[in-house]
């Protein structure tokens, strides 16, 4: 993947002329809010501000600042949390607005109709402008998957030449049963055909949330309640507390409580694909990409921008260093020695194969008769060092911290321990190293690594190192 700049139609970034506000109260806290789009700089991004919090955070909208997901989208920092930004930022996304900071007066946005049409109205109404810098796009460019087998969550993101969706959702009440939707191009679809669609829920998950004091802001005029369970005329003054009932009916022909009409026929799959779009936007920049989901949520859209984020990052260190991408080799021998400090003869990784930053890496060694350390090392018996194994599981954890410290290039990393060490075959000249190494610990400078190296699926060495990354100039 790459971020790059479509050359046929260049496109700037973008952000809203004025102010504009809008008010209610929250779906999930019924906390009332007034929320002012503010129209922000260039690469200033969708920042959010507690205006209610004294010295408030500006909190970025950003992937790495998702703190809950288990009812909506919440983000926060040092304490200070808004939740449910999804229906947001999926507005701002459907008119590619990229810099502008969100005021609130309290700690979720308002839900208003409970879909993302008053924030995308309330953006139109002051329209926008277009900024010098230009718009940065990701570009999907091999086959992403993420899967929950217990769940029954697919989801598969394959090239495209724009942002597309597919949905699909599998209910077993007869209200929903199956529902698909599809979105070939963002700019055109979302406001009418996305945008309008509301949140749904579940009689039955709602009465319980109700019953425990939660969604206290969510009624009928901004969720759609599909009936899911026999209720009775008994009921009836019941659900209207909860829900305040016009119709003098539960249960409409459509399976909605009170005969509520819907916006669209698949209107609960479109919003779910609204979901996505906010949820998506917040890998901070947009994507050229095919987006297939099948019964996914909030959750799953959280792993999955994570997942392409991480390979985003993945792209951005081999563009450093490397400056073109193999599809076999990310960074080869030349590329390794500019990365690391150590030099021929002690440099000890000839290519990388693999890299996840921050999770894991794996590299190789090609053993060879002309070592220097063959030449002292059981000369008539050659054998590569076991100590020499470990220092280059070593070398490849290196590589493996680059993108947990900011400036890596004026940094070096020290060994300070070594445990649980094993060596359990020989390598002799002809051999190839496999060398993998996950990081399990970094934190303040201090990392724990293991790594194991194989030679024919077969591991020859381990162990478990812990290190410490100091500055250069501080040496």
């Amino acid at each position: 993947m790459r971020k790059e700049m479509p050359n046929d139609t260049l496109k700037r970034q973008r952000t809203i002329k004025e102010p504009v506000s809008v008010s209610g109260i929250g779906l999930h806290t019924g906390n009332t809010c007034s929320l002012t789009f503010q129209p922000a700089p260039e690469n200033h991004g969708i920042q959010f501000r507690r205006m209610d919090v004294p010295d408030s955070p500006p909190i970025p909208a950003l992937i790495d600042k998702v703190v809950d997901i288990s009812r909506g989208t919440t983000i926060g920092m040092k304490g200070v949390l808004v939740h449910t930004v999804e229906h947001v930022m999926a507005a701002l996304a459907g008119y590619g607005i990229d810099n502008v900071r969100i005021d609130l007066t309290a700690n979720e946005p308002p839900v208003m109709d409970g879909s993302a049409l008053p924030f995308s109205q309330a953006l139109n109404s002051v329209g926008f402008e277009e900024q010098a810098p230009p718009k940065e796009y990701l570009e999907i460019d091999r086959t992403l998957t993420y899967h929950d087998d217990k769940k029954g969550i697919d989801i598969v993101v394959v090239p495209a030449p724009t942002f597309r969706i597919t949905y699909m959702v599998d209910y077993r009440n007869p209200a929903l049963g199956t529902q698909y939707t599809s979105m070939y191009d963002l700019e055109e679809e979302f406001i009418r055909e996305f945008a309008p669609a509301r949140t749904f829920c579940f009689l039955s998950e709602v009465e319980e949330l109700k019953e425990q004091g939660l969604i206290k802001g969510g009624n009928l005029d901004n969720a759609v309640v599909i009936v899911d369970r026999e209720v009775e005329s008994k009921d009836f003054n019941r659900l209207k507390e909860y829900f305040g009932l016009k119709s003098g009916m539960i249960k409409g022909a459509n399976g909605i409580l009170d005969g509520r009409e819907l916006r669209f026929y698949n209107e609960p799959v479109r919003h779910k694909a609204l979901d996505l779009i906010g949820d998506l936007a917040l890998l901070g920049f947009p994507i050229k990409g095919h987006v297939l989901a099948a019964r996914a949520g909030h959750a799953a859209h959280i792993e999955l921008v994570k997942m392409i984020r991480k390979e985003y990052e993945r792209k951005r260190i081999i563009r450093i260093y490397q400056g073109k991408v193999n599809k076999d080799i990310i960074f080869d021998a030349a590329t390794i020695s500019r990365v690391l400090p150590h030099k021929y003869p002690f440099l000890l990784v000839d290519r990388i194969v693999d890299l996840s930053p921050g999770e894991r890496v794996a590299g190789l060694k090609c053993v060879s008769i002309n070592e220097p350390f063959f030449q002292g090392h059981f000369p008539g018996y050659p054998i590569m060092p076991g100590v020499l194994i470990i220092e280059a599981l070593g070398q490849a954890g290196g590589i493996l911290l680059l993108n947990s410290v900011d400036e890596p290039e004026k940094k070096l990393v020290f060994f300070t321990g070594m445990d649980e060490v094993r060596f359990r075959k020989p390598v002799v000249p002809g051999d190839q190293l496999l060398l993998k190494v996950e990081l399990e610990f970094f934190r303040r400078g201090l990392c724990r690594m293991r790594g194991k190296a194989y030679v024919d699926e077969n591991i020859v060495a381990e162990g478990v190192m812990t290190a410490l990354v100091r500055n250069r100039e501080d040496m």
